[in-house]
This record gives structure tokens, sequence and C-alpha cells, in this order.
């Protein structure tokens, strides 16, 4: 048996609603590799219900990084989402440098928008603390409001453009030369398809990966988007091949939870199809 890659997971912990760690600790454990969670925030759920109970862990982030210095542990993977707190950048910056040092993947997932508007939980100054994290990415997954709030376009005026797939490369083209390796902006509607803009060099043209759209909102599919992307990625895949795998599987459950569950709330009921990320089911 091979060693277990070991996964650093910085995200929030919602107790009810698929998101952030509850998404990833399941999906990348069914892909084999350890997971360890770093907290940003614990939520008795996700703030797309009301009134959650929200516990900030800024205060605690710097020494919980710090134990894990002193036990010399090392990463194959840093995978940053959700901040609790703009502040949170300050620790995280220097653990992404080590990770980057050390040769390690770092997956930044921007998690603070949709739908054109920051999270209800998130402030104005959480964007710039974003973007500190985003150019020590390898690979950043910002959905389009994201990408919008870190390059400083008008999201309205982005939806509206006739020639929105060139809008949209152009901003992958800003976040790639801010210092990431790659960017895939996720999530741009066209018509009955879902698109995701994949750049790796700002003088080339983008691969647009595409599948197609349940016509329904739901919870978390960013972090299950960015959670199988990034456990191929970890098995070597190419970034291409894995934004397709990571595609397709969100397509797959959010089609079938589309068809029993009515609360868009409650997220991707991804948990019956984790057999199929496992690694005896894709050699």
């Amino acid at each position: 048996m091979q060693e277990v890659k070991r996964v650093a997971a910085v995200n929030d912990l919602s107790g009810f609603g698929r998101c952030s760690l509850t998404v990833s600790i399941p999906i990348l454990s069914a892909m084999g590799y350890q997971v360890c969670p770093v907290p940003t925030a614990v939520l008795s759920s996700h703030t797309g219900y009301p009134g959650p109970l929200v516990r900030d862990f800024s205060g605690d982030m710097a020494a919980y990084l710090a134990h894990w210095e002193s036990l010399g542990l090392t990463f194959a993977c840093g995978y940053t989402g959700f901040l609790g707190h703009p502040e949170q950048a300050d620790v995280l910056v220097p653990f992404l440098m080590r990770l980057r040092e050390q040769g390690a993947l770092r997956l930044v997932d921007p998690a603070m928008a949709d739908h054109g508007r920051l999270y209800s939980s998130c402030s104005p100054a959480l964007v710039p603390a974003m973007g500190r994290l985003v150019a020590l990415a390898s690979v950043a997954t910002p959905n389009l409001t994201e990408a919008c709030l870190l390059t400083g376009s008008d999201y309205s005026l982005v939806m509206e453009a006739p020639d929105r797939r060139r809008v949209v490369a152009q901003m992958a083209r800003q976040i790639l030369d801010a210092g990431c390796g790659a960017v895939v902006i996720t999530g741009v509607e066209s018509g009955d398809l879902i698109a995701n803009c994949v750049l790796t060099d700002s003088d080339a043209d983008p691969v647009w990966v595409c599948d197609h759209r349940v016509d329904r909102h739901f919870a978390g599919t960013g972090d299950v988007f960015a959670s199988v992307l990034c456990g191929w990625l970890l098995r070597g895949m190419p970034l291409v091949d894995a934004v397709g795998q990571a595609t397709a599987f969100v397509y797959e459950t959010t089609a079938a939870t589309a068809q029993w569950q009515e609360n868009g709330q409650d997220g991707i009921a991804f948990e019956p199809y984790l057999y199929k990320l496992s690694e005896e089911n894709n050699q």
C-alpha cells in the first residue's frame, strides 16, 4: 500500500447544508486522501439559512497551524475555501508560501460570492484578502461573480455582454497575470449548458469545458466541483481532463438530486455517488 497523501483543507465547518468541509472531507476521503481540516469558522448551518450560529476561528488559526509545523507535518496539497474574516489571509499566506516551497499543490477556491453579490457574511475587505491567496495558487477556481470581484469587473455588464466568453477569458487572463499558475472560472451559463473557462497561459486561448445545466440552484456546487477537481489533480490528471471529471460529477449528482429534493439550500446529495470517485472504480 502506498503512503496516503495529506490534504490541508482550510474552510468553514457548517453543521447543516452540504458545503465546505462537510463536502471536501467525504469526497477527498473517498478518493483516497487524508483530509486534515483547518476550520476558518464554525456555523450551525451555512448562511443561506436564516439566523445561523456563527463562531469565527480567526484567533486560533495561527496557533493551530504553528502546532502542525512543530509536528513537522507535510502536505501534498493545501486547499482553501471560505474565510471567516479577511485577516485570516495573514495566516494563510505564509502557509501557502511554505507549501509552494515544498512543491505541493495549492488549490484556492475564493468562496465569497455568487449571483452577482457577496455572501451575506462577507465584507468588501474580503475581496483583496482572497486575491492574495489566489496569487499563490497552483489552481484557482472562482465562480463568475468571484472572478468579477477579483478583477474589478461589473457583473451585470459581463452578464449582458454579447461576447461573454471573450470577456470571461479576459478576466481569466487578469487573474492568471496576478500570479496563480492556472485559473478555472466556473459556472458560466451558456444556453442549456454550464461552461468552465480553463486558462494556464495568458498568451493562449482558454479551453471551455461544458456540460448540461440543471435549471435549479443548489448550495455547495462549487465545493463539490473544487473537491473533485483537487482529488483528480492529486492523481496526476491534466487540468482540463480533471475539470471535465469534476464538471460531469457535479452534473450527474445535481440532476439526480433535483428529481427528489425540493430545497436547494440543502445542497447536492452526492453521498450515493462517492463510490464512483474511488480509485478502484477508475483504474
